[in-house]
């Protein structure tokens, strides 16, 4: 399979003619310049094979001493700091610009030296040395090199004669300086050789690798390799260079050369990468080692001889991708298997690019750099045995064998990197690096270092802080142990893959060792280990994110899952709650150690907001964070009030003792805990402090009110601090209120909180201290505060949808609101009374409370509005609220009989008042309330006469008063009257109902004047006796009831004749008892007035109104003698007529029989067997509530007696005779 055409518009390889080289488009940036492709830690892996006795090897397991300056750990990685840079290496990066500038560098772990330069200074300075810096100079570039000058290619030359090493330094355009020894650069670095490799037009090199100590390969932009040679004569070193192409042999014959199989030929193409093989063949049998060097070559590896510098194989890396845009080499390794580790890259898909952005960036749009290049790991081996492999996204090859030249190689797998490049990354060319033969490749970029696992999920990174003015200039592995220099690769790899590994990281600010444990990487789980990670990362942000000199930056990785945020970001947060050792360090000093957990908290979610990972966190895990911080909070602020009130020279504390209880009922199973209990509790119990409030409250219970300073003091600093921070950082944790079953609110706190007021409060009004300094009556003001918060939020809770799910939140929420609007006024009055009336207004008004509100500002003098000290404030209350508090305000007035309050205001030139009085009457109206009494004067003043007319007429049948009753429904009248004049229609049945209630005052009226007279024959003080007056009253009206002992009729004639006399309203029912009980000698047209006032009754019960209507006909046909009537000896039928005549009965059919409506109502016509039904006891105390068991006894037999003497009578006839005797008096013809 022949390998395809190199592409002229390759990102790397651009041939192009030209007196000057071209540059290679950039990796990572869109500017137009750019800097070629270079190999920076070629150095790292690679030993002489000839003097690998004879090098000073760096293989220091133990660096520095003392305590490690960390700055990032998890279980897998720890990276701490190693050593500073230079002082000429600081002052140099200080202020460069690395989008313009560039830069390279390398920590060369066989010479123990680390190397940076620029396109014209190269400094050399030993790991733990860095006092001594050696700079060199670099070559120069061309002249007509328009482009921005790249740093040079380099390699360190390890020397068996000294400790320095000696340096190589590459140029773009292929001119090489050669120094012996690096200590040269002490005194200006003058002395070097010079070479030049012999480069084509429009040709340049892109990379450097070191083979040996004597043995360097470069690479050119046009496919092409060259062998550096360093070979030693008379103790001098010389560099000689020479393409790469093997000699003739000696002695090879003319037939070989014919016969012989000609070498595959390389596709040419830009080398972007080299990396040295493992060795072939065997050693001391007279054979030499062979050692594979590979390339990359845009997008195709070749395999090569490095001893017969022959091509040995080619594959594209294409086939393995798949279908993948603008894919390109970047780098490769090889395992100590053989296997193949190719870095390539390719322009992501519009999905690709999306997702990127979100998950690198935490957002996509405006302002977001958008990923350029994405990155993938391709594993190649040389095997051609077929098996499954987990093919990349996109990818379109089977995940088999790639054909090529000279055999092909099978794809192992395809590894997504989590990383992308942006237009707004400074430029560099990405390089990776093998831990452990390959467990774990390490990838810089110029600004993260990623690690990604070879045979776990596992996948971690790096990233600057500061990527503007940092910059990741290379790393460097240091491996564990020196292997045998002929061992094959499978005795190698036993003892890979299994401990830590050190890997230095060079920034332009200083020099890291990371260490990587392999063991925990091949271990990795991703079911568990995704939430580990994010753990482990929380951990850093709040223990080395704070550390200013800490050049890392931490952020989540690209696919964070939500839930694992979760889940880590709770448990970091209970574990600084608990003073977990690994987090928070042991501290004697308890202020001291709360401040740091504070800290640590404050960072956690300052990490959470930087990353923009709030939203991917629920409601309910924010609030749990938020409530963990807020406890925290409130513990310190609770441990500097203690300490404060011991300060102050209290010996012992009641707050120490409710800690006690408290331990006592729920024991501290912790391992570190102490004897010490109260500083046990703030170091592991924060996360109790809402179950200490009720030992605390038993302690004020038990004291009394010496208590009630330092533990009241102390539970109100405990809800303050937590209600406080809670307000101040809603928006940092981006909690929506209401909050999910708030501590503050829980009922035990409630509960405690209501104790503490209701003990201040019987404190403070204790008037034997009333003089005294108290100190409930200082506190209560705050503990109202608390109470009301804590109440507050609970309804707001219990009102929430979360909350409607749970069974019995709505009973709870019903009960809880009716506790607090009864518990409300009564601590709000308590504040006034207690000189707390500023507190007790603002509560109120904080709380929509307008109607207690309005209550505190009407304690004092209220008439005239002037002599109101609160006028003002009223004034401003109305300007604040409106409508809402100025109709609580004339709520107030109406019911407290100072309607004329809110009138006077209205007519001192507020005229928003009659406003507000208008709303206040429609709003009760609304609700079922009545507000006559006073509206109608509105309405009146406003000229509204109908409805005026209307609350006139109802508010007078509810007043109690006969003179006050006769009043309203004569102004009613006469407003109903007004508006028919003004051309309003007439409403018939109010003005009927008008007629029908002055009738009745009228009847009242007469009545009372009667029982005037019959109380006139009175003398003195039986005169003014009310009594007395009961009493002749009684005598005159009543002499049939005593005569009859009619006790219970008697009892209640005298109820209702005392109340005429006070000039009381009689309810209808009991004024037609008042008219039909009396004797009415004279006035027997009273049976048929009570007939008509009952017949036009509304607001009776159905039943009670036919049991009057029975009492009446019965003391209609008791009132005569019928007896007497009936004997007609001696007498004549015109003289029996008269008799007939005579009777009450007569008198009454009278009356109702000339109009057919009153007399058809049911009741108003019943003949003496319809009259006898006896009203039944539950009935009788309907009629009369409020009187004594004994007196309804006697009215029930009262009744009957009634009744048994109608039906004694047998009248049966006489009613008949009676009613025809009226009908044909009035006109009408004899009936049958």
């Amino acid at each position: 399979m022949a390998s395809p055409a190199p592409r002229k518009t390759h990102r790397y390889a651009t041939p192009r003619q030209s007196v000057t080289p071209p540059r290679q488009r950039r990796m990572v940036s869109a500017r137009p310049a750019g800097t070629p492709s270079r190999r920076t830690e070629d150095i790292t892996g690679v030993q002489d094979v000839m003097d690998v006795d004879d090098l000073q090897m760096y293989n220091e397991r133990v660096l520095g001493s003392g305590r490690e300056t960390l700055y990032a750990r998890t279980d897998e990685i720890s990276v701490a700091f190693h050593a500073a840079l230079p002082f000429e290496v600081r002052r140099e990066l200080k202020g460069a610009d690395f989008y313009s500038q560039s830069w390279t560098g390398a920590v060369d772990t066989i010479t123990g030296y680390t190397l940076a330069a620029s396109s014209n200074t190269c400094f050399v300075w030993h790991h733990t040395k860095p006092t001594t810096c050696y700079i060199l100079p670099c070559p120069p570039p061309p002249r007509d090199y328009a482009q921005p000058p790249s740093a040079p290619f380099h390699a360190l030359v390890p020397s068996r004669s000294r400790s320095e090493p000696g340096l190589v330094l590459l140029s773009i355009r292929g001119d090489i300086r050669f120094w012996d020894s690096i200590t040269s650069g002490l005194a200006g670095g003058g002395s070097f050789e010079t070479i030049n490799l012999e480069l084509r037009e429009g040709e340049y090199t892109s990379g450097l690798l070191r083979v040996d100590g004597q043995i360097y390969i470069a690479s050119t932009s046009h496919g092409r390799l060259f062998r550096l040679t360093l070979t030693s004569q008379s103790g001098r070193h010389t560099l000689s260079a020479r393409l790469f192409a093997p000699p003739p042999a000696p002695g090879l014959s003319l037939a070989r050369l014919l016969w012989s199989t000609p070498s595959p030929q390389p596709t040419l193409g830009n080398i972007s990468a080299l990396a040295l093989g493992f060795v072939r063949g065997e050693v001391g049998r007279g054979i030499a080692a062979d050692k594979e060097l590979w390339a990359l070559s845009e997008t195709r590896v070749q395999r090569w001889s490095l001893n017969k510098e022959v091509l040995l194989g080619e594959v594209d890396v294409r086939e393995a991708v798949g279908n993948v845009e603008d894919l390109e080499g970047v780098d490769l390794g090889v395992e100590s298997d053989g296997t193949l580790v190719v870095l390539v890259s390719y322009a992501g898909s519009e999905q690709e690019t999306a997702a990127m952005a979100l998950d690198q960036y935490g957002e996509f749009g405006m302002g977001v750099p958008v990923p350029r290049r994405i990155y993938a790991l391709v594993r190649l081996s040389a095997s051609t045995k077929q098996v499954e492999v987990p093919m990349f996204e996109g990818g379109g090859g089977d995940g088999g064998v790639i054909e090529g030249i000279g055999g092909g190689m099978k794809t192992e797998g395809v590894t997504g990197v989590p990383y992308a490049t942006t237009a707004a990354s400074a430029p560099s060319h990405p390089r990776l690096t093998l831990l452990g033969g390959g467990a774990v490749v390490a990838i810089r970029f110029v600004d993260v270092v990623v690690f990604c696992a070879r045979d776990s999920p596992y996948q971690d990174r790096l990233t600057l802080k500061a990527p503007n003015t940092d910059q990741i200039l290379g790393l460097g592995v240091l491996p564990l142990t020196q292997p045998p220099m002929h061992s094959s690769p499978a005795e190698q790899e036993q003892g890979e893959g299994s401990g830590p590994e050190d890997v230095f990281i060079l920034t332009a600010g200083v020099l890291m060792r990371a260490r990587v444990d392999l063991g925990r990487v091949e271990t990795f789980d991703e079911a568990t280990g995704r939430a580990i990670l994010i753990r482990a990362l929380l951990t850093q942000a709040i223990l080395y994110g704070s550390n200013p000199d800490n050049p890392l930056h931490f952020s989540f990785p690209p696919e964070v899952d939500a839930e694992a945020l979760m889940t880590g970001a709770e448990g970091l947060s209970r574990a600084v709650l608990e003073s977990d050792p690994e987090i928070i360090r042991p501290n004697h000093d308890l202020t001291s150690q709360l401040t740091s957990r504070k800290d640590r908290l404050s960072w956690l979610i300052r990490f959470i907001n930087d990353n923009a990972a709030l939203r991917k966190m629920s409601q309910r895990s924010r609030q749990r964070l938020a409530t963990d911080a807020e406890k925290l909070y409130a513990c310190h602020q609770l441990w500097l009030k203690m300490n404060e009130y011991l300060d102050a020279g209290a010996s012992h504390s009641l707050v120490t003792d409710a800690i006690h209880a408290f331990t006592a009922a729920h024991p501290l199973l912790h391992p570190s805990a102490s004897h010490d209990v109260v500083r046990d509790f703030f170091r592991f119990r924060v996360a109790e402090i809402g179950r200490l409030i009720p030992f605390m409250v038993e302690q004020v219970e038990r004291v009394g009110e010496g208590a009630m300073r330092e533990v009241g003091g102390a539970i109100v600093t405990i809800l303050q601090a937590a209600l406080s921070y809670r307000a101040y950082n809603l928006a940092v944790y981006g909690v929506e209120l209401p909050m999910i079953k708030p501590w503050t609110s829980r009922p035990s706190a409630i509960d405690g909180v209501l104790k503490l007021v209701d003990s201040a409060t019987r404190f403070a009004l204790d008037p034997s201290k009333a003089n005294t300094k108290n100190a409930s009556r200082e506190l209560l003001a705050e503990l109202a505060i608390m109470f009301f918060a804590c109440m507050q939020e609970r309804l707001d809770w219990l009102s929430s949808p979360i909350a409607a799910d749970e069974p019995g939140s709505e009973r709870d929420h019903i009960e809880l609101k009716e506790r607090f609007d009864q518990l409300r006024p009564e601590i709000l009055e308590t504040l006034r009374l207690t000189s707390h009336l500023p507190n007790a207004l603002t509560l109120a008004a904080s709380h929509a409370d307008f109607r207690s509100l309005a209550a505190l500002l009407h304690q004092d003098a209220v008439y005239p509005p002037s002599c109101n000290p609160h006028v003002h404030t009223i004034e401003e209350y109305v300007d604040r609220f409106g409508g809402m508090f100025a109709r609580e305000v004339v709520r107030w007035c109406v019911v407290h009989g100072e309607a004329r309050v809110v009138f006077a205001m209205e007519e001192s030139g507020r005229g928003e008042w009659g406003k507000y009085m208008d709303e206040y009457w429609a709003e009760e109206e609304g609700h079922g309330g009545k507000c006559d009494a006073v509206a109608w004067l509105r309405d009146l003043g406003q000229g509204r006469w109908s409805v005026a007319g209307t609350r006139l007429l109802r508010e007078a049948n509810g007043a109690a008063d006969v003179g006050v009753k006769h009043f309203m429904l004569s102004v009613g009248k006469l407003a109903h009257l007004a508006q028919m004049q003004e051309g309003g229609d007439a409403d018939e049945a109010v003005l009927d109902a008008f007629h029908d209630s002055l009738d009745f005052i009228s009847v009242q009226e007469r009545m009372a004047q009667e029982f005037r007279e019959a109380a006139s024959s009175l003398r003195g003080k039986q005169k003014q006796s009310l009594d007395a007056q009961v009493d002749a009253v009684i005598r005159a009206k009543g002499t049939r009831l005593r005569a009859e002992r009619r006790h219970g009729l008697v009892g209640i004639m005298k109820i209702f004749a005392r109340q005429v006399l006070q000039g009381k309203a009689l309810s209808l029912e009991d004024a037609v008892d008042v008219l039909t009980l009396q004797d009415n000698v004279e006035g027997a047209e009273n049976y048929a007035t009570a007939l008509h006032l009952l017949a036009h009754a509304e607001d009776i019960p159905d039943a009670r109104r036919q049991s009057s209507f029975r009492r009446i006909w019965c003391r209609i046909y008791n009132h005569d003698d019928w007896n007497s009537i009936r004997e007609t000896a001696n007498i004549t039928d015109a003289q029996l007529t008269s008799r007939f005549r005579a009777t009450a009965l007569y008198t009454t059919f009278s009356v109702i029989l000339p109009s057919p409506q009153l007399s058809q109502i049911p009741g108003v016509d019943l003949d003496p067997n319809e009259c006898l039904s006896v009203p039944l006891m539950p009935e009788i105390k309907s009629r009369f509530p409020g009187i004594q068991e004994e007196m309804v006894g006697d009215l029930a037999r009262d009744y009957r007696a009634e009744s048994s003497g109608v039906e004694g009578l047998r009248l049966a006839d006489v009613y008949h005779r009676v009613r025809e005797l009226v009908m044909l008096d009035l006109g009408y013809a004899r009936e049958g």
